[in-house]
């Protein structure tokens, strides 16, 4: 399914005219954008509590430091990549530069219980093998094993979770179920605003379904299953790697 290329403002207006207070083709004033972008802000932080993310899917590149093993992903500018805290990985690789090319090297993703239960050999800076997400309150962070022994560039494929929208902010990267449950959500909040507004039975159990598919699932665990290479008992250096 194609992904959805509409708006913030596109998001309050859609949720307007569910409600009924919109006919089709009349604009929103700009109470109407201001509040619903107040209201957004505020059903995000609450999802949040809730441990609901509505997440983006995107591609983050940084290059590693010589020796740094865990880099922070927040937007805060003191992080070490500035951008919406990362709930899940995709994939991640790096590039070696070979003769003018670059050979691109895959890391495998792994928990942090599968990195913390092995013997692993401390400091170890070379050619990083693995790589495993840890999630914060206010911040994510990638910890590689083992630390690069070089500034390699670094591509990682995510899904972020959406900590704050912005006016007239592109939606092109959320998914397609996740603007419903956002467009149901915001405009039941707007019923604060507009009690005249038309919310029938059909509307409440339709915003219910979507907050009980997204409460139950496990849509942002990680699932590694461990392997070989990261469980074996011998000391666990690079050159045992390879030879494996």
């Amino acid at each position: 399914m194609a992904q959805v290329t509409y708006s913030v403002n596109q998001l309050i207006i859609n949720s307007l005219y569910l409600l009924g207070e919109l006919g089709v083709g009349e604009p929103a004033d700009a109470f109407m954008l201001s509040s619903g972008l107040e209201l957004i802000n505020e059903l995000i932080n609450k999802f949040s509590a809730d441990s609901i993310y509505i997440p983006f899917l995107s591609t983050l590149d940084f290059t590693m430091v010589q020796g740094q093993a865990t880099y922070t992903i927040g937007n805060d500018p003191g992080n070490d990549i500035v951008a919406d805290r990362v709930v899940d990985l995709s994939f991640a690789n790096y590039t070696v530069p070979s003769s003018g090319q670059g050979i691109i090297y895959p890391l495998q993703i792994i928990t942090k219980s599968q990195y913390y239960g092995v013997v692993r050999l401390t400091p170890l800076n070379t050619r990083p093998g693995f790589i495993f997400l840890n999630k914060e309150d206010t911040r994510s962070e990638v910890t590689l094993y083992p630390a690069p022994d070089q500034p390699y560039p670094c591509q990682i494929r995510v899904k972020k979770m959406v900590d704050e929208l912005t006016e007239h902010e592109l939606l092109t990267e959320l998914p397609p179920f996740y603007y419903g449950f956002m467009k149901y959500a915001l405009a039941q909040k707007f019923l604060s605003y507009y009690p005249s507004g038309n919310w029938p039975a059909t509307a409440q159990a339709e915003y219910d379904d979507y907050y009980s598919i997204l409460k139950n699932s496990n849509e942002t665990d990680l699932t590694i299953r461990p392997s070989a290479i990261i469980t074996r008992p011998e000391p666990f250096y690079w050159q045992n790697i390879l030879a494996y």
